[in-house]
């Protein structure tokens, strides 16, 4: 699993709630209209899982969930265990 990128706020995209975003790298398409194009051609460095991990629970009374976006995440077979980590902490 490789998480490129954090948006430790948004008011966005998860509407009505406060969340955290998580970018990994990889996609199989190459949209022209792409907008993570540094993600998607996996050009950016990868950021520790734990760090994430840690952060997250630091500020689980702030936020109120975690989108996972890319690139496309579902290339990663070990998604789901990132997932798990995530529902550990109450959010």
């Amino acid at each position: 699993m490789k998480i490129v990128a954090v948006q430790k706020t948004s008011l966005i995209d998860y509407p009505d709630n406060i969340s955290s975003i998580l970018f990994l790298s990889r996609c199989n398409f190459r949209c022209p209209y792409c907008h993570n194009k540094d993600l998607v051609l996996d050009r950016l460095p990868k950021i520790d899982e734990e760090v994430i991990i840690d952060d997250l629970k630091m500020r689980k009374k702030y936020i109120d969930g975690v989108v996972i976006t890319g690139g496309e995440p579902t290339l990663y077979s070990d998604l789901i265990d990132l997932i798990r980590k995530i529902k550990e902490i109450p959010l």
